[in-house]
């Protein structure tokens, strides 16, 4: 009885509106209460050499990867199946990001995914027709999902419904790492004066842990599709 009890209690508190909203405020607090308490330098975040966020963020994929195949069966026979393969196209695609895909497709520039490559002479036309094309792929898959979902988004986000939320914050927070990804730089541009060494470490641990949660948003609304469906 006690068992169930505690069952019933959980499954409640993860089919809440707000789990996922707390669970990323949460997470965040954590990993700044870490970082600040054991002194971790910039390095700890750095970008080109695998730290622990990058660590987490791996096996975050992982996992989320692991509870999409045992939820999968939800989907498959389903009017959701081709919602599902076209999102789970978009959670290889993100994976493929974070391991650096937009640096491996080309040779003479930086990255991929931005104007200057495809003006820039020098680089060659088949990695332009290469990067162009899977960016084109992503972005049509994106915008049909879009399309797809966004009737089913609204009506849910006024009903109060536990995976339209936590889409909601999915959204949100990959929307808001990137605009405090870019937020120093462009304060610097803009004011001349540099954002102090705390603002800039609590800026990075927003953006890289962030980031990290994404994938665990992505198996927060697997798991709460799969309970809602199972009636449990």
């Amino acid at each position: 009885m006690i068992l169930n009890m505690k069952k019933i209690d959980f499954n409640k508190g993860v089919l809440s509106p707000v789990f996922a909203g707390l669970f990323v405020v949460i997470a965040l607090l954590v990993y700044y209460v870490i970082c600040y308490a054991f002194s971790f330098k910039f390095g700890f975040f750095d970008i080109e050499e695998i730290g622990v966020t990058e660590i987490l963020t791996y096996l975050f994929y992982g996992f989320s990867g692991g509870v999409a195949f045992c939820c999968a069966k939800d989907f498959i026979n389903t009017p959701k199946q081709n919602t599902f393969f076209a999102i789970m196209f978009l959670w290889v695609s993100a994976l493929f990001r974070e391991m650096g895909i937009q640096h491996w497709l080309t040779t003479h520039d930086t990255v991929v995914t931005k104007s200057r490559f495809f003006t820039n002479p020098a680089n060659p036309l088949y990695e332009k027709i290469i990067a162009g094309t899977l960016m084109l792929l992503v972005v049509l898959v994106l915008t049909w999902v879009v399309i797809k979902c966004l009737k089913e988004l609204i009506s849910g986000l006024i009903k109060f419904q536990p995976i339209q939320w936590t889409a909601l914050t999915f959204i949100v927070l990959a929307i808001v790492t990137q605009i405090v990804d870019r937020f120093p730089a462009n304060y610097l541009k803009a004011t001349g004066i540099a954002l102090s060494a705390h603002a800039a470490f609590v800026m990075k641990i927003f953006e890289e842990g962030g980031e990290s949660l994404l994938p665990l948003l992505f198996a927060i609304a697997l798991l709460q599709y799969h309970l809602i469906k199972n009636n449990r």
